[in-house]
């Protein structure tokens, strides 16, 4: 699925180059990220200055990078992951607040 996601009109050729290479990462399995990869990704959305998030598979593999506006994300259609009932997806979302916000409900 390697896709970069969202809102991406308006950045610069070189900010979609920055995202892009988070698919080059892998995050070790027993991590539920790096502070490398967490730095990156705090830089990079402050540096375009929306909210961006990583989803990643049990493997550690970052399957999809995710632009948002100032104040959400949304995450892509997870219809190809097979899913059961009583049983989690396999993966996991990081994402950047922007300006110091409390956490949603959602």
């Amino acid at each position: 699925m390697k896709k970069l996601f969202g809102n991406t009109s308006g950045l610069k050729p070189d900010q979609l180059r920055r995202l892009e290479k988070f698919f080059r990462r892998r995050i070790a399995p027993e991590f539920l990220i790096t502070p490398e990869v967490a730095r990156e990704l705090c830089l990079a959305a402050g540096e375009i200055r929306r909210q961006t998030g990583l989803l990643i598979d049990r493997r550690g593999r970052i399957i999809s990078v995710i632009v948002g506006d100032n104040k959400r994300i949304v995450i892509p259609d997870l219809s190809d992951y097979r899913t059961a009932e009583q049983r989690l997806i396999g993966l996991r979302c990081v994402h950047v607040h922007m300006n110091n916000e409390a956490l949603s409900k959602r």
